[in-house]
């Protein structure tokens, strides 16, 4: 199924006394970025949020934000270092003796001492299980994405279906014209021979006549070209049908398809099959505008 690179997901959810809110924007781009805005102090799961966004986006530039207000249950937790302050006391006593000091080491004096007082967030909540929490959103905010991508490529694969049948029917009408170039070519020469037969004073020779319309023949042939352009339209009708990403294999086949229409257009001299040909480049070049938009 086709996927546009554009779309919206978002997943907002709470935990105790944590609110987070994940939104994912994806617009067009020739490859594949992911950028991830964490709070800074989740710092620690943008790599793992970036592959997991990863597995849901193919192409594209998505940007992921996640925004958590609110503090967790987990209470402050004061810890000493009783080696450091005993080293601070012993080291106090001996300056005091040295230089008789006045003023002693307080206890105010040795909580301010870095090194002394190491504060750290007591377990009572989970880490490891609000990061699972928070990478769910994210998961679902991703799911969200991506039904906003797919509803927009059944557009998308309607319009591309439809614009192609065109071009087939097109390519199928040349096919049916490209054998009476050669006669059409050949009934016009021979016209205008009679007529010139009247005013020139010598014999215009037959096989030279036809020399020139065997040569016209093969310098007009488009046999090779149409085999290909229908080939490369099969081609385009199968990938359409395909569940991966196919963007840019798409983007391929319509450039050579617009390789072959030009060519057919230049090599016949034949004004329909040149119209029919103009018709099919200028229908190639919508469907390429669409596939700047397909993932």
């Amino acid at each position: 199924m086709i996927r546009s690179m554009t779309g919206y997901g978002r997943k907002e959810d709470s935990k105790g006394s944590i609110r987070a809110t994940v939104e994912i924007r994806a617009v067009n781009h020739r490859f594949s970025e992911i950028v991830v805005r964490l709070p800074k102090a989740w710092n620690m799961l943008e790599d793992s949020i970036r592959k997991l966004v990863a597995q849901y986006v193919k192409r594209g530039r998505v940007d992921v934000n996640v925004s958590v207000e609110g503090k967790s249950s987990s209470a402050t937790v004061m810890d000493i270092d009783w080696d450091v302050a005993e080293q601070l006391v012993s080291i106090s006593r001996e300056m005091t003796q040295r230089f008789a000091l006045e003023t002693p080491l307080t206890v105010k004096d040795l909580l301010h001492f870095p090194g002394v007082i190491h504060t750290k967030e007591s377990e009572d909540d989970n880490v490891e299980e609000l990061a699972e929490w928070l990478q769910d959103l994210v998961r679902g905010a991703a799911l969200d994405l991506v039904s906003m991508k797919e509803t927009e490529g059944k557009l998308l694969h309607a319009d591309l279906a439809s614009r192609l049948t065109a071009v087939n029917t097109w390519t199928r009408e040349i096919s049916q014209l490209a054998p009476l170039c050669k006669e059409d070519y050949k009934g016009r020469l021979e016209q205008r021979v009679s007529e010139w037969a009247g005013l020139t004073p010598f014999e215009l020779d037959p096989a030279r006549v036809a020399q020139e319309v065997a040569f016209f023949a093969d310098k007009s042939d488009i046999s090779e070209e149409l085999t290909r352009l229908d080939s490369h339209c099969q081609q385009f009708a199968n990938q359409l049908g395909k569940e991966e990403a196919i963007g840019r294999k798409l983007d391929f086949l319509l450039q050579e398809m617009n390789r072959e229409a030009n060519t057919i257009a230049s090599k016949a001299n034949h004004l329909r099959i040149q119209h029919l040909a103009v018709e099919i480049k200028t229908e190639l070049e919508k469907m390429r505008e669409q596939i700047q938009n397909v993932e």
